[in-house]
């Protein structure tokens, strides 16, 4: 197991400051969805994040937003893994996982 950035979505689209995708060292593992809040809000790819932290320093120090938080892979939300993250031409977008009905 090993750590991974893990965005707070609410905290992220109430500002929309898009540091962290400036200063992440591994290119397109942060990147940003405009249809998320008012602002738009980053997400993470999770396949590609090296657990480096450098976006949750710039997070919280930077931009005081402290919307970034490393966590073990294997404590990520549904939503945040690989499988429901759809690589189109020009653009990412996670999609949501589908729930099943209970009867």
């Amino acid at each position: 197991m090993y750590l991974v950035a893990d965005i707070n979505v609410e905290i992220c689209a109430q500002t929309g400051c898009k540091l962290c995708m400036q200063f992440c060292p591994e290119p397109n593992t942060i990147l940003y969805n405009d249809r998320l809040g008012k602002y738009g809000a980053a997400y993470v790819v999770v396949d590609r994040c090296k657990g480096c932290g450098q976006c949750t320093w710039v997070c919280d120090n930077m931009s005081k937003n402290h919307a970034i938080k490393m966590v073990m892979i294997d404590q990520l939300s549904v939503t945040a893994l690989t499988e429901n993250v759809l690589y189109g031409e020009r653009s990412t977008t996670v999609l949501p996982t589908p729930t099943t009905p209970t009867t």
